[in-house]
């Protein structure tokens, strides 16, 4: 994997993630939009792409849509604040790895 990512449960017994500040938008994606629910649905999107079965897809959820390409995915705040990048871009394999890290976690903490 391409990026420092770790995924902990804070004070208060959520989970969190830290990663560079390049992709920063994916903290969003997971604790606003995927949450401990699982990423079966953006997974589902990104293999896809990935697959060649399509050139593109997007998704939006509560707060992100992520606009998939086989190369690279852009993830966009739909509320950002004042000063705040919109937007970042993050190579579609690389989400596709920290998306299933995530749903390993959550299956750690919940169990299936």
């Amino acid at each position: 994997m391409k990026y420092d990512v770790h995924i902990y449960e804070d004070n208060q017994g959520m989970l969190m993630i830290n990663l560079p500040d390049e992709i920063f938008l994916v903290i969003d994606l997971l604790l606003s939009d995927v949450q401990e629910a699982g990423s079966k649905l953006w997974l589902d999107l990104i293999d896809k792409v990935l697959s060649k079965q399509s050139s593109y897809e997007e998704l939006t959820g509560n707060a992100c849509t992520i606009e998939i390409k086989y190369d690279v995915t852009k993830i966009v705040n739909e509320y950002v604040e004042e000063n705040q990048k919109e937007y970042c871009l993050i190579e579609t394999a690389e989400l596709k790895q920290i998306l299933l890290m995530w749903d390993d976690a959550v299956t750690s903490k919940y169990g299936e």
